[in-house]
């Protein structure tokens, strides 16, 4: 037998596992945040940018 349980939402379907929140960000928007230096999910600026590249 396979024990079920009723959850509202998949609990491992978002970032919530890793304390963040999930926000939708379109793959170009990401992409321009990450060229220009900024995280590309929060858009705030990356501690590390331009250091490996």
């Amino acid at each position: 037998m396979v024990p079920s349980a009723e959850f509202d939402e998949c609990p491992l379907s978002d970032l919530s596992l890793w304390g963040r929140v999930g926000t939708f960000v379109h793959h170009e928007e990401q992409e321009r945040r990450f060229h220009a230096g900024l995280d590309p999910i929060t858009g705030e600026p990356a501690p590390y940018a331009g250091m490996f590249g």
